[in-house]
C-alpha cells in the first residue's frame, strides 16, 4: 500500500509540474503574441503566425489577389471584374478566425490548441470564395448576345412554273454556357483566376444549300378535277394549298392531317358532302380526300414509300379505283416517307377545276415504273389490289410490290 501511495503522489506531483510548466510558458507567450496571430497557423498555403493582423491580411491578399476574368474569342474580349459579381474570398473573416483561435472563451482549450501548435502541428483555415450567381449570369448573357446566331436553313420554293429558288443555309454559333460556368466555378472554389477561352459550339444546318439544290426534277406528278364553283372546290383549294410547298428530308415521313389541321370553319374550310356510316351528310372539309388522293398518286408514282392509306367506301368519280386516299381528321390519314437519300418538295397547283401535285426530286433517286390494279368482285363488294412494278433501263420487271387491298360497295360513286 505505501508503495502505491509513493506512485500516485508522484503522479500528482509530475502533473502539477507539467501544469507549472505550460502556465508559465503560455504567460510568456502571451506577451510574445500580444496582438498577434499564434504561431503555425496557415489561411489556405500563407502562413501567417506571428503576424499582426493588418500583416496577415497584406500576406494573404498578395496570394490570393483579387483578379479580373478575361473571357477571350477570337479578337473579342470580354471582362468580368470582381465587383461585377460580388466576389469575394471572404478574407477578413478567415484572419479573425485566426487571430481568435488561441483566444477561445475556454482557457482550457486555448491551452491545448497552443500546445499543439508549440508542437508544430499547424493549424490550417480555408478560404469562403462567395459570389453572386445571378450577377455572374447577367454577365454571361451580354456575351451570349454578342455571339450566339441562330442556324439558318436552306430553304426551297418551287413556283407554279418550275422555277427554283433557293436561299443558302448558315451555320450557327451558340456559347457553350455550361463548359464556360464550369470553368469559372473552378477557378473561383480554387481561387486561381485566369484567361478563359470561349467554348463556342458551331450548329450545323440540318436542311443545307447542297441538299436543296440537290432537288433538280419531278420524280411524278397527277390531276385531278372537280367543280371550282362550289363549296367542296373551295375546300380543294384551301387544302391543296396547306399541303404544298413542303420539304420532307431524308427519313421523313408525310402526313396528310397533320400538314392540313383539322378540316374547320376556323381553318377555311366550308360545309360540304362527306360519308358517314356509308352514307352522305353534310360536314365541314368536303372534298379534302381528293387533294389527298391527288398527292397520293403522285408519291406512287415517285417511288415514295406509302405508310398508310385508305379507300373510300364507295368508289370515287375523279380516280380509278384502288387509286384513292380517304381521310378523316382524328381517325384515317394518308402517310408516305421519303425513302431516298436526298430530300423531296410537294408542289399543288390548284386552278381552273383542276389539281395537279408533282413532287420534286432528286433525278438520282428516279426510277421507271408504273402501277397496275388487279380487280375481284365477291357478292356486292369491288375488291381491288394496287401494286407497284419498277422496271429496268430495258423495262424489264425488276420487282413488283403491293401497295394496298381495297374494298367497295358498288352502285354508288363519289
Amino acid at each position: 500500500m505505501d508503495k502505491y501511495r509513493l506512485v500516485n503522489k508522484f503522479k500528482l506531483i509530475s502533473s502539477l509540474f507539467i501544469i507549472l510548466i505550460l502556465t508559465t510558458g503560455m504567460s510568456n507567450q502571451k506577451d510574445s503574441f500580444n496582438g498577434k496571430i499564434f504561431k503555425n497557423i496557415y489561411i489556405e498555403q500563407v502562413h501567417i503566425g506571428k503576424m499582426k493582423l493588418d500583416e496577415a491580411k497584406k500576406a494573404v491578399d498578395k496570394k490570393y489577389l483579387l483578379k479580373p476574368i478575361y473571357i477571350k474569342y477570337e479578337d473579342k474580349t470580354w471582362c468580368i471584374n470582381p465587383q461585377d459579381i460580388d466576389l469575394s474570398y471572404n478574407i477578413d473573416d478567415a484572419i479573425k478566425n485566426a487571430y481568435i483561435y488561441t483566444r477561445s472563451d475556454s482557457k482550457i482549450e486555448n491551452i491545448k490548441r497552443k500546445c499543439n501548435l508549440d508542437l508544430n502541428k499547424a493549424y490550417s483555415i480555408k478560404l469562403n470564395a462567395t459570389y453572386n450567381e445571378s450577377k455572374l449570369s447577367e454577365q454571361l448573357s451580354y456575351i451570349q448576345n454578342d455571339i450566339n446566331k441562330k442556324v439558318q436553313q436552306a430553304t426551297l420554293e418551287i413556283s407554279d412554273s418550275g422555277q427554283m429558288i433557293t436561299t443558302p443555309s448558315k451555320e450557327g454559333l451558340e456559347v457553350d454556357i455550361a463548359s464556360l460556368k464550369e470553368q469559372i466555378y473552378d477557378m473561383i472554389k480554387n481561387k486561381d483566376i485566369k484567361n478563359i477561352n470561349l467554348p463556342v459550339k458551331v450548329i450545323q444546318p440540318t436542311i443545307t444549300t447542297q441538299q436543296v439544290k440537290s432537288i433538280n426534277t419531278v420524280l411524278g406528278q397527277f390531276s385531278t378535277s372537280f367543280n371550282e364553283h362550289s363549296a367542296r372546290g373551295s375546300n380543294i383549294y384551301v387544302a391543296g394549298k396547306s399541303t404544298s410547298d413542303i420539304l420532307i428530308m431524308p427519313g421523313d415521313t408525310f402526313s396528310y392531317n397533320k400538314s392540313t389541321g383539322a378540316r374547320t370553319w376556323s381553318n377555311g374550310y366550308k360545309t360540304a358532302k362527306v360519308i358517314v356510316g356509308g352514307k352522305y351528310v353534310n360536314g365541314e372539309g368536303g372534298g379534302v380526300c381528293q387533294v389527298s388522293t391527288t398527292i397520293y398518286n403522285a408519291a406512287l408514282m415517285s417511288g415514295l414509300e406509302i405508310q398508310e392509306v385508305h379507300n373510300h367506301t364507295y368508289p370515287s368519280h375523279y380516280v380509278s379505283k384502288g387509286r384513292d386516299a380517304a381521310v378523316s381528321y382524328g381517325y384515317t390519314d394518308f402517310k408516305f416517307k421519303n425513302n431516298f437519300a436526298h430530300p423531296i418538295y410537294i408542289k399543288n397547283i390548284v386552278s381552273n377545276g383542276s389539281i395537279t401535285s408533282k413532287i420534286y426530286g432528286c433525278s438520282q433517286d428516279r426510277e421507271k415504273l408504273y402501277i397496275r390494279t388487279q380487280e375481284i368482285r365477291e357478292k356486292d363488294k369491288i375488291i381491288v389490289k394496287t401494286y407497284r412494278v419498277f422496271l429496268g433501263e430495258e423495262n424489264n420487271k425488276i420487282r413488283e410490290e403491293l401497295v394496298s387491298e381495297n374494298k367497295y360497295n358498288e352502285n354508288i360513286f363519289l
